[in-house]
């Protein structure tokens, strides 16, 4: 019997980095297609090297485990599929080998990708998307463009800002106002300040202001002052007033619990980091789902060959991933509990899975 586990591994493991070298291949080559002209930029001074070794390998990491589960089922249904056309499932079955005990090497396999993805989801993943992210930052045009934001930064700041663009660092047409709480619940405005252009810093709270108009009230004395430019520190930088959709990639599990904490005492929604936080758990648990449908579907001996197994086993996969697209728009937009969002399509499919799997003992 370790031969069997030992053979069913292999063919498991195999297939899946086979089938994670052709999908990253195929991104890899749309990424490049889509970002070349940005990398050939000669503001850049980038070489082919600086590419290939400080942009590529933090995004095969990314993309890879976060297709992960998905490329998991592909590599059971494919080789499964072969297996069954092959006639080999119905010779390990007819030695007397239950269904069980053939399916314990696909339970085995897939609770080592588990594992990997767990720790990759919640430690190494968000290292390697921060360099990611920091490479396309630096060197490519990518779209961050928030228009007529209110925010509170901290307790007594409030910022509005009329455009903010990502990648040039530069706020358009901001206004600061800072409060003063002079009794409980009653609060006093102290001074604000209207800006025409501010160019932050990511790392620091070093501001550069451009034509800048300041009033400051103390009881009922207002003065004002104006500057054409200005360099100055404010209470915050340039990432408290928007950020890319993917910083959650770049946070680990650690951060981006500090970082949740930090947007809502700030009044904003935290939907998305409470999303965030769940898939990295919830997407690797998947791959027992899938890998039991798939083994169910793909186990069956059919006359159309391998395709109608491949075609079955893809729809109950393409239902799966739209449901789960369903459930987190329903809690970004309706107010479902994101841990809800997250889970429920594990939970649901997870009775499919045992009904296609119990279905297929039987036969």
């Amino acid at each position: 019997m370790k031969k069997l586990d030992l053979y069913i591994i292999r063919k498991f493991l195999g297939t899946y980095v086979f089938m994670i070298m052709v999908v990253m291949s195929i991104s890899i080559i749309f990424d490049i297609s889509e970002k070349l002209s940005d990398f050939m930029d000669k503001d850049n001074n980038l070489s082919i090297g600086d590419i290939v070794f400080g942009y590529y390998p933090y995004f095969f990491i990314h993309y890879a485990n976060l297709f992960s589960s998905l490329i998991i089922f592909l590599s059971v249904l494919w080789f499964t599929s072969f297996m069954s056309q092959r006639s080999e499932i119905i010779a390990i079955l007819s030695n007397g080998v239950s269904f069980w005990r053939f399916s314990r090497p696909y339970m085995i396999a897939s609770t080592f990708l588990l594992i990997i993805s767990l720790f990759m989801n919640h430690l190494i993943a968000p290292k390697a998307n921060q360099n990611r992210l920091d490479f396309e930052n630096m060197y490519t045009k990518y779209n961050v463009n928030f228009k007529d934001v209110h925010l509170e930064i901290n307790k007594g700041t409030l910022v509005s800002y009329r455009q903010f663009i990502g990648n040039k660092t530069m706020v358009r047409r901001m206004w600061i106002e800072q409060w003063e709480e002079v009794e409980e619940n009653q609060w006093e405005l102290k001074s604000d300040m209207q800006i025409e252009k501010a160019y932050g810093d990511s790392v620091s709270y070093n501001w550069k202001l451009n034509n800048v108009f300041i009033r400051t009230i103390n009881h009922t004395n207002e003065s004002t002052k104006f500057y054409n430019e200005i360099d100055t520190i404010l209470g915050f930088n340039i990432t408290d007033l928007g950020h890319r959709s993917e910083i959650t990639f770049a946070m680990t599990t650690p951060e981006l619990v500090k970082f949740r904490k930090k947007e809502e005492e700030k009044g904003n929604s935290t939907t998305f980091i409470d999303i965030a936080k769940y898939e990295r758990s919830a997407y690797p648990f998947a791959a027992y789902i899938l890998t039991v449908i798939g083994i169910a579907v793909a186990s069956i001996k059919s006359r159309e060959g391998v395709g109608k197994n491949l075609v079955i086993g893809l729809g109950f996969g393409l239902v799966y991933i739209f449901f789960m697209k369903m459930t987190t728009v329903a809690a970004t937009n309706i107010g479902l509990y994101p841990i809800l969002a997250v889970w429920v399509p594990n939970l649901l499919f997870s009775f499919v899975a045992l009904y296609l799997y119990f279905k297929r003992v039987k036969t």
